[in-house]
């Protein structure tokens, strides 16, 4: 059997890591990187700030991706995320695929304002069948035409996941590894009489925050886990598009067998018992209070790390993916 992933391929990435599972799971994968083919555009560096020319390069891209599947033939068509994939090159990829399907998961809310886009939007009606992390987003995209709608959470790739030794005197009281915005920025700028690091992407944006707490931009896989096993904790912080449910690093953490503290979420309750598998916080002070137990309890913290650990061992990417192969009615 044979999947064509389309999305953005790099080391950390989620299409990375799907295709790594469809791989375990004895599929052909053909891995369509819509951004490198964007950048190959030569119109690509003009780009940048002209709406009407990223227009032209996605519809080019399309073109594209409609010819990868016309020569390749492939029995599963998996776009992720999907930003710039336009109405008429998926309309064109149907007539081409005929029963096999065409399917979307979106890490993000295709109506969060940071996220959407006309041409994500549009798009909905046109997928056989979309997958999403967010219960809540179901009636949502079937109020926007989507024809079949399923649940899908989250989960981690071992590749890039995994328990590593922890140094016996950890540098930092806790880590945050993720993208700047300005709530995560005066949420961690409120923590007081704590060192914290924190990794990711924008943060030379911060206002609050102390300047010495940024250690870098982003990282993945081992340079992440590094910077973690210097830590009595983790922190997670989910983007108001999350609120109620989780995110990513809601399996990463423990699969790195870290105590995870995170925002408290009716979902993540529901993956990690509070006090046991993971501490939650609803304010600043909370997770102030919550950083200073774990790290003057190494006892305490092991167990957490450890419970939750044996907790999300089973829910690779690998299961994600034969999950959506079973809900599909495809051989996983």
């Amino acid at each position: 059997m044979k999947v064509l992933i389309s999305g953005s391929f790099w080391h950390g990435s989620l299409e990375e890591s799907y295709a790594r599972a469809f791989e375990s799971l004895g599929w052909n994968v053909i891995r369509f990187d819509w951004e490198e083919f964007a950048r190959a555009h030569p119109l690509a560096k003009m780009a940048f700030a002209d709406k009407i020319l990223r227009s032209k390069i996605a519809d080019r891209v399309g073109k594209w991706f409609v010819a990868t599947i016309q020569d390749s033939k492939p029995d599963l068509v998996f776009v992720v995320k999907g930003k710039t994939v336009g109405a008429n090159a998926l309309e064109e990829a149907k007539k081409i695929l005929g029963d096999r399907l065409l399917i979307n998961f979106n890490p993000d809310s295709p109506w969060d304002r940071a996220n959407r886009s006309q041409r994500l939007l549009e798009s909905i009606p046109i997928y056989d069948t979309h997958f999403t992390w967010n219960k809540n987003l179901i009636p949502v995209f079937h109020s926007a035409g989507g024809k079949a709608v399923h649940y899908l959470p989250f989960g981690y790739d071992p590749t890039l996941h995994y328990p590593t030794e922890r140094i016996a005197t950890p540098h930092y009281d806790a880590t945050f590894v993720g993208t700047y915005s300005e709530e995560r920025d005066q949420l961690l700028g409120r923590l007081k009489n704590l060192n914290i690091a924190i990794v990711g992407n924008g943060w030379e944006r911060a206002r609050s925050v102390p300047e010495k707490w940024i250690l870098s931009k982003a990282v993945y896989g081992k340079d992440a886990l590094t910077i973690l096993a210097q830590s009595n904790s983790a922190i997670n912080i989910l983007r108001p598009q999350n609120t109620g449910s989780h995110n990513m690093r809601t399996f990463e953490i423990p699969a790195a067998a870290i105590p995870m503290i995170s925002t408290r979420s009716e979902e993540q309750l529901q993956w990690f018992k509070e006090g046991q598998e993971a501490e939650y916080y609803t304010s600043a002070e909370e997770l102030s209070e919550k950083i200073e137990a774990i790290r003057d309890d190494a006892d305490r913290a092991r167990l957490i790390a450890q419970n939750a650990y044996e907790r999300v061992r089973e829910e690779t990417y690998e299961k994600r993916a034969r999950t959506m192969l079973n809900i599909l009615g495809l051989k996983g």
